[in-house]
């Protein structure tokens, strides 16, 4: 209803205050098909090449570990450069490029040190400097005094050739089914160790920015392991004494997860239509209607065994003994 300012809401009998019923037709019919998904239903893995590590532990005993450290995460960002052109006084709006924004990842700083060992690895593998710091004289070369005893590397003369994150995928999860973004070749562009504080109670964490080169998408089921890490190691594993009940058993949890069963089988449901096509053409038997040869009745269907929702009408009969031809065309029911 509109709100009248001029109204009294309590005398006019003709004010009705409806309660939620249209909210919760619209979020919760069809097992919460259209509800909201909340923020802190994600996961994220990292996808760290462990050829770029000095200590293989990080990944072969506590990668996901590293994944349940995160505590949020941006989704992608673009960014589509237009440019607006006049076409014979026409405006028109082109777009030449787009860009894939920066986006920023925080980390419980943990006390085992796990999230600032990830950032020293990342640090000493793309970057000279922290192991010349450790080197007695490697900073005290300057532009007036030589030493041509020391010939410690600087910034990225490190010798490093392939990526230290191969992706990172962020999977954003409701109804026991997730949405993922897989950040191709992404580069750290800004860490953050951030600040300590005697006047504040509470618990610190760094941040970091990242940029990649792509995203691509995918939607799957929520199982062990999938999404990557998920649910492996620190899970409760104890079943939930919640239990809730489905008000229509013909409904199971739309989604889009559902059709990629349908794509796939795509080929094989083409292929039976087909020889159902054929079955129901070359299978046209005349049948006799007291004592009138004739076909079978006009409303009879045959359904195709294992394609739901699509039926196949026969000839109907005549009594001039002509054979109206089958449709070419097949049409759901």
């Amino acid at each position: 209803m509109a709100f009248t300012s001029d109204r009294n809401l309590k005398s006019d009998p003709t004010i009705n205050l409806r309660d939620q019923e249209h909210a919760a037709r619209v979020f919760a019919d069809n097992q919460f098909r259209l509800a909201p998904k909340f923020k802190f239903l994600f996961h994220v893995s990292f996808g760290i090449n462990a050829g770029a590590l000095q200590n293989a532990n990080i990944v072969q005993r506590y990668g996901n570990e590293i994944n349940l450290m995160v505590k949020s995460v941006d989704l992608p960002q673009y960014k589509v450069e237009t440019e607006l052109l006049n076409q014979y006084n026409r405006k028109k709006v082109v777009q030449y490029t787009h860009k894939p924004q920066e986006i920023g990842i925080t980390f419980h700083d943990d006390n085992m040190g796990l999230i600032n060992q990830l950032w020293q690895s990342y640090y000493s593998y793309y970057y000279a400097d922290p192991t010349s710091a450790s080197q007695p004289g490697a900073y005290n070369r300057t532009a007036m005094r030589s030493f041509d005893y020391i010939n410690n590397s600087y910034g990225l003369d490190n010798s490093s050739t392939s990526p230290f994150f191969n992706y990172i995928k962020i999977y954003q999860m409701a109804r026991h089914e997730y949405v993922q973004y897989t950040l191709t070749n992404p580069i750290i562009s800004n860490w953050n160790h951030n600040k300590l504080d005697y006047a504040q109670n509470a618990l610190h964490d760094f941040t970091m920015k990242i940029q990649y080169e792509a995203v691509s998408y995918s939607v799957g089921a929520v199982a062990e392991g999938d999404p990557e890490g998920f649910a492996m190691e620190h899970y409760d594993q104890t079943p939930s004494p919640l239990s809730g009940q489905n008000p229509d058993p013909t409904v199971n949890n739309p989604s889009f997860v559902e059709s990629l069963d349908i794509q796939a089988a795509a080929p094989s449901i083409l292929n039976q239509v087909i020889q159902q096509v054929n079955t129901a053409q070359n299978t046209q038997q005349p049948t006799t209607v007291n004592g009138t040869p004739g076909l079978i009745t006009p409303n009879t269907v045959v359904n195709t065994g294992g394609v739901p929702g699509i039926s196949f009408p026969q000839a109907a009969a005549s009594s001039n003994n002509t054979t109206t031809a089958l449709p070419t065309s097949i049409t759901g029911r």
